[in-house]
């Protein structure tokens, strides 16, 4: 069986289109066409439903799918480790990342990671955190950044605990002056970040008891933080967002001191390449310098504070 209409498959599947699955392999559609065409008949089984609307897999092909991925992911890793042994490291890595980290790691990361390992080629993916799992699994993804727990059954290595923040308006003081309580929090109005923002909001506000009182649902970071500035509500985000975002608004802890535990997930170890294992080290390696120790929850003596005072 040839990897090449293994390859061919899974692009088809990854992009939904067999036009841009021909592009990105430098072939015409009428070639990717025949490859699909020639697999089906050497399995003897539909692949892909295809109509005006796009393309589907069918059941065989869902089933099939994860064992292709399975075999070109211990191809690459093959590939991989003969170069590691000729003394050169070279290959891809794959990572998922949320926009907190996109935004404050991965950029550092990436340089690094160029510097260190020209012939590596780094790829990132961001969305949310359900997606993210689901694109390791589906063997799409090498590493990706989880909350733990994971939703699906990963194995996930604890990174670091970044502690969640309530974002106000400016002119908002707490009856402390040093943090807001989920009192106050229930008594305001809550701008909730939405499904694919970076932490699970509306989990935090069932387990607290905290009732929607605005019909405002944002997936964008700034644009949360736009909305409290303006005096629309309050927020709650991580610390992570606010050390690159910046904004007139007020910051403070909350006294339940909740956090999100930010952690890594890899492939199994059987997929796990030479690349994706320095990539993983690095990434440990780096959080642990910037992040020595948890920093303690409160960090200043006055609670009310712009983005800027808080992280500094």
């Amino acid at each position: 069986m040839s990897l090449w209409n293994y390859e061919i498959f899974d692009l088809i599947v990854t992009t939904g289109n067999l036009r841009k699955a021909a592009e990105i392999m430098h072939l015409t559609p009428s070639a990717v066409s025949h490859s699909l065409m020639k697999l089906e008949k050497e399995f003897g089984l539909p692949l892909l439903i295809r109509d005006r609307n796009g393309i589907e897999l069918t059941e065989y092909g869902k089933e099939i799918l994860p064992h292709i991925r399975t075999i070109l992911n211990m191809d690459r890793k093959l590939r991989e480790e003969v170069n590691s042994i000729s003394g050169r490291l070279q290959g891809s890595v794959r990572i998922g990342a949320f926009n907190s980290i996109c935004c404050t790691w991965i950029p550092h990361l990436v340089r690094q990671m160029q510097t260190e390992y020209p012939d590596v080629e780094i790829s990132i993916m961001q969305n949310g955190y359900e997606a993210l799992e689901r694109g390791l699994l589906e063997g799409v993804l090498d590493l990706v950044f989880v909350s733990i727990p994971p939703k699906y059954n990963l194995s996930a290595i604890p990174l670091m605990k970044d502690r969640l923040l309530c974002i106000t308006p400016l002119d908002f003081v707490p009856e402390n002056k040093e943090y807001i309580t989920l009192k106050e929090i229930r008594q305001s109005n809550i701008i909730t970040p939405g499904t694919g923002s970076d932490f699970d909001a509306i989990a935090f506000m069932k387990e607290n008891h905290l009732e929607l009182k605005t019909s405002h649902n944002i997936i964008d970071d700034s644009s949360i933080i736009a909305l409290v500035e303006s005096g629309l509500g309050i927020s709650i985000i991580p610390e992570l967002v606010l050390e690159r975002l910046r904004g007139r608004v007020g910051v403070y802890p909350i006294e339940s001191a909740p956090y999100r535990t930010i952690g890594i997930a890899a492939q199994k170890n059987m997929f796990v390449s030479s690349a994706t294992d320095a990539m993983l080290k690095m990434i440990l390696n780096y959080v642990h310098n910037r992040y020595p120790q948890d920093a303690p929850y409160f960090r200043k003596q006055h609670g009310k504070e712009t983005t800027e005072d808080a992280l500094k």
